[in-house]
């Protein structure tokens, strides 16, 4: 009798083990729950799911470039919209039959169109400014604290980098745009004659991003870091006689305009210096009412200067348009190649998803559990589970009475 239910007691705990094996398979869907069950196996199926983890984490930060992208597609669609509106506000205003009252009305307009430029210039995407460089905590553009008189904003990023992102394991790519290909244009590179003519109070970045600024004495362009210190490079600003240039002020009357500066660069150094159009734009305002802008440092700063006649109004204003133009064909360049990134996240994330998609499939041919084979062992099972307790309730029920009956 000893013997029996020491017997009957280890086939039942082979049995339990039989029962928790199906029932994990069935509810996980995986044949192996511990590595020591296959280890070789068990090695390959960790280094599958691995690889799922690290694509669904790609994949969920795609998600998140796709969103800003187009964030920053949209953005940039009314920032074109209202270049088309200054432009038509501006041909409107040069026809000869305009009055001042006329134009001060357009003027008005164009107040308008700058609060919205610079409401889109600062458009955020889950807390990031989308056009501010690689530093996405600070807005675009910065109202300068004399705004309500001089119109003027300021470009507040550190340099004109982009932020890259991963579209693959060990492959990245640049996403979005900055606000210097948006809303500033090119007024002179260093790719023809290696020297870069710029205003002092334009900005100068080189091929990769970086912004390069005059120093103190202005006799210097200094390099700055995408954490907006210096790095110790600097390039020495000459003008044509080769001394540096002695910076003076200009009138309108000049033969040229704004103050510039001429230096030499280092071969293979492509540098383009920037001009913010929105100082255009406050040019264009003040025409409208009536007034030249004043220079400072050789730079128009914005505030209202002297009376003008219709005829420097409608020089101005001619200005500027020009100027409208070419910002909007170089904003239409910086939407062509924003449109270009979109296009290389949207084919990684196409190719992510089917390697998602594979992967799950290998991985289910690896360690996944075949449920109709489950379902009939573990009926089989059931049914050993009611012979051995039918067999076992038999035998405790023999005695002397019932062996007699």
């Amino acid at each position: 009798m000893i013997n029996f239910t020491q017997e009957t007691g280890y086939r039942i705990s082979l049995l339990d083990k039989q029962q928790e094996r199906i029932t994990y398979q069935m509810s996980s869907g995986k044949v192996l729950k511990d590595g020591s069950d296959n280890s070789v196996l068990f090695d390959r199926y960790l280094d599958i799911e691995s690889d799922i983890r690290v694509y669904e984490g790609l994949n969920l930060q795609l998600d998140k470039t796709m969103a800003y992208n187009n964030v920053s597609d949209d953005a940039i669609n009314d920032i074109k919209t209202s270049l088309d509106t200054i432009k038509t506000n501006l041909l409107e205003s040069l026809n000869y039959g305009m009055t001042l009252p006329d134009m001060n009305a357009m003027a008005t307009n164009l107040r308008g169109v700058r609060e919205n430029l610079i409401e889109y210039a600062n458009t955020r995407v889950d807390g990031e400014y989308i056009f501010s460089g690689s530093d996405t905590t600070k807005p675009a553009l910065t109202k300068d604290s004399n705004y309500k008189i001089n119109g003027q904003v300021k470009y507040s990023g550190e340099n004109a980098r982009l932020r890259k992102v991963a579209i693959d394991q060990g492959i990245y790519r640049e996403r979005g745009i900055t606000l210097p290909d948006v809303l500033m244009y090119k007024t002179d590179t260093t790719a023809g004659d290696k020297k870069l003519t710029f205003s002092k109070h334009e900005l100068v970045y080189d091929e990769y991003g970086y912004a390069w600024k005059l120093n103190a004495n202005e006799d210097k362009l200094e390099k700055y870091d995408q954490d907006g210190t210096k790095t110790g490079d600097y390039l020495t600003v000459t003008g044509d006689d080769g001394d540096p240039e002695i910076f003076t002020t200009e009138t309108l009357d000049d033969a040229e305009s704004n103050n510039h500066i001429s230096h030499d660069v280092r071969s293979g150094l492509l540098l383009e210096a920037k001009h913010n159009y929105l100082d255009d734009l406050n040019k264009a305002i003040n025409a409208l009412e009536g007034y030249s802008t004043k220079i400072t440092d050789g730079t128009d700063n914005g505030e209202k200067d002297q009376e003008i006649d219709m005829d420097e109004i409608r020089t101005i204003l001619n200005d500027v348009l020009d100027k409208t133009s070419q910002q909007y064909d170089e904003t239409n360049i910086a939407h062509a190649e924003l449109g270009g990134r979109n296009k290389t996240f949207e084919t990684a994330q196409e190719r992510i998803s089917a390697k998602i998609t594979h992967y799950n499939i290998l991985m289910q041919e690896t360690n996944g559990a075949d449920l109709a084979k489950l379902a009939m062992e573990s009926k089989s099972l059931e049914m050993t589970y009611n012979s051995l307790y039918s067999t076992i309730a038999k035998m405790n029920n023999l005695n002397l009475v019932n062996f007699l009956r």
